[in-house]
């Protein structure tokens, strides 16, 4: 069976028994300051079975990750392995997205406006994503094969339903605070909680070019 997920991610979804439960309460975001920050842009949500073995998900259908005013539109979305995923550039200089995440590795190379390289991510795990133009450019893409991934943008928290009975490893993270778990026992009924991270890291994480140097300073910001 195939369920639909945020950003049009479609994976596999487990046979699910009579006796379902859910998982569903609030995230919130602590800034450094002690406030809490008034979205969950950007923070993602991973309930991942520990006690039995998850029916490897087919690829989802292509995920598109559009450079927009020198900006990777969604900064963040979820994949199954096999995915395709497309860079389409709609602005109007040339790009270059590259990763150098272990066993994600890849590069497109220069690519002109209008132009749309694609490449397939084939492991699971956090795959960073860069621009070796542009260096204040950076966007995350989860591989998963848990059918309980979402992306919470426009949500209060996590809300997962039709989950199997067991026991789980609730995984939250987020660009500016990395990654918490928590362990999760699901029953028959709903179960509950509430979660928080804690804001920590830099919004753009320190990062070099594709060749491992520094990037060099732009001579002229308008027009590269």
């Amino acid at each position: 069976m195939i369920r639909a997920l945020a950003h049009g991610l479609q994976v596999l979804a487990l046979t699910v028994p009579l006796l379902a439960g859910g998982v569903q309460g609030p995230v919130q975001i602590r800034e450094k300051d002690g406030k809490l920050r008034r979205s969950l842009k950007d923070c993602v949500a991973l309930l991942e079975p520990m006690e039995a073995a998850v029916p490897v998900a087919g690829p989802s259908k292509p995920v598109s990750i559009r450079t927009v005013g020198k900006q990777f539109l969604p900064r963040v979305s979820l994949a199954t392995p096999g995915t395709v995923v497309a860079f389409p550039n709609l602005d109007h200089i040339l790009h270059n997205v590259f990763s150098v995440t272990q066993a994600n590795r890849f590069d497109t190379g220069q690519y002109r406006p209008g132009d749309a390289p694609k490449v397939t991510v084939t492991n699971p795990g956090l795959v960073k994503l860069y621009c070796n133009v542009h260096h204040q450019m950076n966007a995350f893409l989860w591989v998963v094969t848990t059918p309980f991934a979402q992306v919470l943008d426009g949500k209060k928290g996590v809300q997962f339903e039709q989950v199997p009975p067991g026991i789980y490893r609730l995984r939250l993270w987020h660009p500016e605070s990395g990654e918490k778990t928590w362990i999760v026992k699901v029953g028959t009924g709903l179960t509950q909680g509430a979660w928080e991270l804690d804001v920590s890291l830099p919004a753009l994480e320190p990062h070099k070019n594709k060749f491992g140097r520094d990037y060099a300073p732009p001579v002229d910001d308008r027009n590269y």
